[in-house]
């Protein structure tokens, strides 16, 4: 939806000048989200900043004509943004581009319109990012809330210190690396920082016009070796058949059993399910990890089995609705963040349970909620299914996004065609 400028008068009392004057403002809106400017930077007489509400609805002409340019002007920048964000047009609207020559503003303006985007796990990684890039430049730990990680306090904490992206060079990089390694980082969180910084380099550059050389090109951001690991049919009976009288252990052994049979489906995913979801005795949705993409708008179809119905009528909301959610995890009129909040509780809540649950059977492995992904994988892979059809069942965009996912075959397998070969081999007559 394109954003749309108005002139917006703040009548509240509390917002009114000692001569009762209400103060005027630009409001943009975009997606139900307004904000709203002062018009000191753009009006001609600061004095028609402010304005009495009798004379509200009969502005004289001068004053109603400087309103209207400050709005068309306000037109003019949301016409030629592509893709609107509240960041991109103050920086256009208030010609803030030297917001983009930092690092730092930079990064926090990019959080901000991942939260507006409702998009709180990114913001989140991005947070992270910007925290341990501060405290490697600066060389110093940040005394931050360790809840917000970056909060109001930014502004204060950061005036007079800058990193360009010029200043950020493959050698940088290097060591910005090497210097996560020795305070003990995983492989794993310094490729997380270091592809958020080249997203950040590539959006200076693309959208931004920031002149920068690309260290990119020297400097590969290194992934973690993956963790595939995936239970066998045993192990997954056992978890089905494991007893307990506890309810919330067993709500999350059945949610992760209808993970493992809804296609590996993310905990995200299954709290988002709504009735509405259920179309031909088949789950119909499009994972909220990739649901921008545009290869995914038909959806992801998953048969409801007699397990998934029994987890279903064992665990779901009672109170059925088109627009009602399955499971009993969020509300519908709680709004993105909330929702957020709720999902990351309910994750860290199902995972604690299932390793118990996991230790109780005698499965040794450390494992998670996102084991129930690969196990489904593994195992049909294991049974003869094909990677075309494990492609469509887990909603990747590729053959090779389904390959990363497939755990290699067992040992007694490769020990298997090992001795094949072997035999073919040596016990074959010499010529």
């Amino acid at each position: 939806m394109e954003a749309t400028a108005r002139i917006f008068y703040q009548r509240a009392p509390a917002k009114r000048t000692i001569d009762d004057r209400c103060p005027v403002k630009l409001c943009i809106t975009h997606r139900q989200e307004r904000r709203y400017y002062s018009l000191k930077e753009k009006i001609i007489n600061n004095n028609w900043m402010f304005i009495t509400e009798k004379n509200i609805l009969k502005v004289n002409k001068d004053i109603q004509r400087e309103y209207n340019r400050i709005v068309r002007a306000a037109e003019d920048v949301i016409n030629e943004i592509p893709e609107f964000s509240f960041g991109l047009f103050e920086d256009k609207f208030f010609n803030r581009a030297g917001s983009w020559d930092n690092v730092f503003s930079a990064t926090w303006g990019h959080i901000q319109e991942l939260k507006v985007d409702g998009r709180y796990g990114y913001a989140s990684s991005f947070e992270s990012t910007l925290r341990a890039v501060k405290e490697f430049h600066i060389g110093k730990k940040l005394k931050l809330n360790c809840r917000n990680k970056v909060d109001d306090r930014y502004d204060k904490y950061m005036e007079g210190k800058k990193l360009s992206f010029p200043d950020i060079t493959a050698s940088w990089l290097k060591r910005f690396d090497a210097e996560m390694r020795d305070q003990g980082k995983s492989r794993s969180t310094i490729g997380i920082y270091t592809r958020n910084i080249k997203v950040l380099f590539n959006l200076a550059i693309k959208k931004h016009g920031v002149k920068v050389e690309y260290p990119f090109y020297e400097y590969k951001p290194k992934q973690a070796a993956s963790r595939k690991l995936a239970l066998t049919p045993y192990q997954i009976s056992l978890i089905i058949n494991y007893k307990t009288e506890d309810p919330q252990e067993q709500f999350c052994r059945d949610i992760f059993i209808f993970s493992f049979l809804a296609n590996g489906m993310n905990l995200s995913d299954i709290a988002r399910l709504k009735y509405s979801s259920i179309k031909c005795n088949e789950i119909v949705f499009v994972r909220e990890k990739t649901k921008n993409e545009a290869n995914e708008e038909d959806g992801i179809h998953v048969p409801i089995t007699r397990q998934m119905q029994r987890i279903i009528d064992r665990h779901g909301n009672k109170t059925v609705g088109h627009d009602a959610y399955i499971f009993p995890v969020l509300s519908l009129d709680w709004n993105d963040r909330k929702q957020y909040s709720a999902i990351k509780l309910f994750t860290k809540t199902v995972n604690n349970n299932i390793k118990h649950v996991a230790s109780a059977v005698g499965i040794t492995e450390r494992i998670s909620s996102y084991v129930a992904r690969h196990s489904f994988s593994t195992i049909l892979k294991n049974a003869g299914a094909s990677v075309e059809y494990l492609k469509e069942a887990l909603g990747h965009s590729s053959i090779q996004v389904t390959q990363k996912y497939l755990k290699s075959f067992p040992s007694d397998t490769r020990r298997e065609h090992s001795e094949k070969l072997e035999d073919q081999v040596f016990n074959t007559n010499a010529v």
